[in-house]
């Protein structure tokens, strides 16, 4: 899906803005504290009803206004209709909008419109904690299998009952839970190992672009000691799940790693390398999701500029012309754009918030 036209209003420091970008790369462009983050956030909030630079999704609205709007409309590649997606947010109220009604979930939006974020500090996804790397996979699975959406809400349904009956401390009914837990706990597992058995090749590929002779290896951590069933361990860790009141074990608790000669990159690479790692995973994903037919998205890169040296830089636009995936890339000097700019692409100028179509250079 690739997103054809953009309205916002009300959202942080932008002035009012319609934007009609293009399939491929789009360009962004201004000065430090003109709104070009905004701008992304205004687009990320459009495919995932949430802020990547902050969990107060009411932050986001402006002092003077009650509320803010983004809507949007998406293409499927190769398609002329366009499908209408929109989230408002008030102060007490976020309403979310897929074809032209309330859509019951965000993950409605999702599907409509996939959608990624690369930003300085996404070195967290390696560096911070588990949640995060759980999240990049979980994305990447629910665009990759259509049945991993019902195996997540039937183990979380399942979870949150064994959670309960924990901290009322009733033992003797966790038993039709643990099973539950066992068998979609085991699904989302499988699902997991699959889906990053797809991508590790695709990291190589472009972990090699960056890095020489790379040895890179993506391994994954299930949340529990795999040598035994889920339903044994489950069982064993009552005790200890009684004293805490939650289960300490499952996909819940998974993981996944970078090792480089079977040890965690964190004891052999910079920062700066950790960060062309995250580059890598994520255009990756991106590339995965292309595979998929009608399932290429969009990827937000915030500032490549102040992350990547200049070969670096030059490597990513290499890797991302041509692509079915839309690429927004955010600088603050018409340099970053270098020979990168071709009929497919687009320049948009921020100043003060407001946004304006730049002519190529």
């Amino acid at each position: 899906m690739a997103l054809v036209k953009l309205d916002a209003i009300g959202l942080r420091n932008l002035q009012p803005l319609t934007l009609e970008p293009r399939p491929g790369l789009n360009y962004v462009v201004g000065d430090n504290a003109s709104g070009k983050t905004s701008l992304l956030e205004a687009i990320y909030l459009l495919g995932r009803a949430r802020s990547f630079r902050t969990s107060q999704i009411n932050q986001l609205i402006q002092f003077d206004r009650p509320e803010l709007t983004v809507a949007g409309k998406v293409t499927p590649p190769g398609q002329s209709a366009s499908l209408p997606i929109g989230v408002r947010v008030a102060r007490s109220k976020r309403e979310i909008h897929v074809g032209g009604r309330v859509a019951q979930s965000s993950a409605e939006l999702l599907q409509a419109f996939p959608l990624l974020v690369i930003q300085p500090a996404g070195i967290a996804l390696l560096e911070g904690a588990p949640k995060l790397r759980r999240h990049f996979l979980d994305f990447g699975v629910f665009h990759h299998d259509p049945r991993y959406l019902d195996y997540w809400r039937r183990y979380t349904k399942a979870l949150n009952h064994r959670n309960a009956l924990l901290r009322s401390g009733k033992a003797r009914e966790l038993a039709p839970w643990n099973q539950e837990l066992t068998r979609y706990g085991i699904m989302i597992h499988e699902t997991r190992s699959n889906y990053l058995e797809r991508l590790a090749p695709l990291f190589h590929e472009i972990g090699g672009r960056f890095f020489t002779n790379p040895h890179f290896e993506l391994r994954i951590q299930a949340g529990w000691d795999v040598s035994r069933p889920l339903d044994q361990v489950l069982e064993g860790d009552i005790s200890a799940d009684l004293r805490y009141g939650y289960t300490q074990s499952g996909p819940h608790k998974g993981d996944f790693s970078i090792l480089l000669n079977h040890r965690p990159v964190k004891a052999y690479v910079s920062r700066g390398q950790m960060k062309l790692l995250v580059y890598a995973l994520l255009l990756a994903q991106s590339r995965l999701m292309e595979e998929r037919a009608g399932s290429a998205g969009c990827v937000l890169i915030d500032d490549v500029a102040s992350e990547l040296d200049v070969p670096n830089k030059r490597i990513l636009l290499e890797l991302l012309r041509g692509r079915l995936t839309q690429f927004f890339i955010t600088a603050t000097g018409r340099e970053i754009i270098e020979e990168g700019v071709s009929g497919d692409a687009a320049v948009f100028q921020i100043a003060q918030g407001r946004v304006t179509q730049a002519q190529n250079p």
